[in-house]
């Protein structure tokens, strides 16, 4: 019977019995400091140069049996990257390269451009068999005939019940049912406490489709709706509905990425909606935003 033989197999030369190079070197090197601290530095303190030595021989084990070098080069460049940015910061716009967002599409600054579709998923469990081998067959079809790189994105987010809660209430304060309203009060705090202690998320599901590089601008758009049609037809065909963004879902979707708050649309605010109601109205809005 053949044996497959992995290819991620790597090997170390051994120097000093057990250790590799690389921990000889380490070891070699605090043992050295290890000795001339304790033995030929006379002028100094026995308890400072015990805890020198102590020092050395933690440092030694620390580098050779568990990569502690490793450990402090990442640490090190994890300090050295800025960990949070505001929406306006221009770290954020070098993070996502975006140079505009017109025609439902995101143009970056390295030339590409490209389209998101919000996929609705499916309940898979709920299927019988039958039906869950067809959705299984039509999404290998699906996979099978796309001839052009795509991107799946799963996002889990803070699930947020407020517009499904408030249009409850809102149907229950007109029929004016005063027990009802009771009741749905007792729930709502309920649901809100559940969801907060068990940290329940909501996943979302996008496909990024890019388009391919023309000279003119209306054909890579023309070519990019396209094939957002041509995955949206092989995902229906699946039962699963995708959805493309238009501008203004485009910048609240990337603008979520630098606040708590999200929701492709204006029913939650983020920075962007928010300065849109508050301080300029609608056109103008798009015009600075660089909507279309």
């Amino acid at each position: 019977m053949p044996y497959e033989i992995p290819s991620d197999i790597t090997y170390e030369e051994r120097l000093l019995g057990p250790l590799t190079v690389k921990q000889s070197i380490y070891a070699v090197i605090c043992g050295g400091i290890v000795i001339y601290v304790f033995f030929f530095v006379k002028d100094m303190n026995l308890v400072l140069r015990a805890l020198i030595s102590l020092l050395a021989i933690g440092v030694a084990v620390g580098v050779t049996f568990f990569d502690l070098d490793r450990y402090v080069i990442n640490y090190v460049g994890f300090m050295r990257e800025q960990r949070a940015v505001s929406w306006i910061s221009p770290a954020a716009s070098r993070l996502l390269g975006i140079r505009d967002i017109k025609a439902d599409s995101v143009f970056l600054k390295n030339g590409n451009v490209l389209a998101v579709l919000k996929i609705t998923p499916i309940n898979f469990g709920v299927l019988n068999k039958e039906d869950q081998d067809i959705v299984i067959y039509n999404f290998l079809q699906f996979i099978n005939s796309v001839d052009f790189p795509i991107q799946i994105v799963m996002r889990s987010v803070n699930l947020d019940l407020t517009d499904y809660l408030s249009s409850l209430k809102r149907r229950i304060v007109q029929r004016d049912d005063q027990m009802a309203l009771v009741y749905f009060e007792h729930f709502s705090k309920y649901l809100a406490e559940y969801i907060a202690e068990r940290k329940i998320n909501d996943r979302l599901f996008y496909v990024l489709v890019p388009a391919r590089k023309f000279f003119e601008e209306r054909k890579i758009i023309r070519d990019l709706e396209t094939r957002c049609s041509i995955i949206t037809e092989s995902l229906n065909r699946s039962g699963i509905v995708a959805e493309r963004l238009d501008n203004k879902e485009l910048q609240t979707f990337y603008s979520s990425y630098f606040t708590q708050t999200f929701h492709v649309g204006e029913d939650f605010l983020t920075p962007l909606t928010m300065y849109r109601r508050i301080w300029v109205g609608e056109g103008e809005s798009d015009i600075l935003l660089g909507a279309e």
